[in-house]
């Protein structure tokens, strides 16, 4: 009889390659080794294991009832991302508002600090900076003249300076140190 490969007899059997390697690992399919060394299996000894091959069963199926199944599956992949963009179009959305949330409570922030933009659009015109400057008025406001302490005026005292600390070395280097140095 003649002999086949693994891949054509489970393509031919309509089984799964791997099914047909187990069995022969555990004994129940005979098999040998051709002079490609691939694993060649007699015909005789897969009808023994397997019985005869069913032609009509593993037939390929008429291409008309492919075609809807592949259809219906598209139709299901396209509702399916229909619905993931609506949903990241929501996410969007919630992420800007959250985005102008937070960008108030920055300009609210930096008013309540005494800031104030320069400009008061700065973002409209190409390559501005956002440049801030401190108002007064409202820093005087705040800090009543009785509150301010006057800084006491101390001479400045001068500091020693730090020696870095020596480079270590290793025993060899300590010893060339030792022998060269007038120490």
């Amino acid at each position: 009889m003649p002999k086949f490969t693994v891949a054509e007899l489970a393509k031919k059997y309509g089984i799964a390659r791997t099914s047909i390697y187990d069995r022969m690992k555990n004994g129940s399919i005979s098999y040998e080794i051709d002079a490609k060394n691939r694993k060649v299996i007699d015909l005789s000894e897969m009808q023994r294991v397997y019985g005869t091959p069913d032609s009509k069963a593993y037939s390929q199926p008429v291409s008309t009832q492919t075609d809807n199944t592949t259809v219906e599956l598209y139709k299901q992949l396209i509702e399916e991302l229909r619905h993931d963009k609506s949903v990241a179009e929501e996410r969007e959305r919630r992420m800007y508002k959250e985005i102008e949330q937070l960008k108030d409570k920055i300009d609210n922030l930096t008013l309540a600090l005494g800031y104030t933009p320069k400009d008061s659009q700065p973002d409209s015109q190409p390559d501005s900076q956002n440049e801030q400057t401190r108002t007064t008025t409202n820093l005087q406001e705040i800090v009543h003249i009785e509150q301010a302490h006057p800084i006491e005026s101390k001479p400045i005292q001068q500091t020693s300076r730090i020696q870095p600390e020596p480079r270590k070395r290793s025993l060899f280097g300590r010893v060339l140190h030792a022998v060269l140095s007038d120490e």
